[in-house]
């Protein structure tokens, strides 16, 4: 899931959700025991317009295999015990909240931004 640190990329910075997605974001994950997994995601938009950023948490820096954006849907897969979790946030008045899945497990994940 998303409890490790991700790099990545995305090249639609130019739809209209990119700027209010630039930003650090204090995200939490509920697993199915009701646990509550925090992490950080952090979105930059480069030089190139591409949307960068990255996946923090306490158990350290893990690149994501994929980042996606599309209409204030942000997209990517976490490694996360020897797996890929999907995480799939959309972005509503200035949060965002979806799901993570991975093997036969699924949750919420939300976040605010921080900065």
């Amino acid at each position: 899931m998303a409890a490790a640190t991700a790099t990545f990329a995305q090249a639609d910075a130019a739809h209209g959700d990119a700027n209010a997605l630039v930003g650090t974001w204090n995200m939490v994950s509920v697993s199915p025991d009701g646990d509550q997994v925090k992490w950080i995601l952090a979105i930059k938009e480069g030089a190139d317009g591409k949307l960068a950023g990255s996946l923090k948490s306490d158990e350290g820096e893990v690149e994501a295999k994929e980042f996606s954006v599309s209409d204030g849907v942000v997209k990517l897969k976490v490694p996360y015990g020897g797996d890929f979790y999907d995480i799939e946030v959309k972005y509503v008045e200035g949060k965002l909240a979806g799901k993570w899945s991975g093997g036969d497990a699924q949750g919420e994940t939300t976040g605010t931004k921080a900065t």
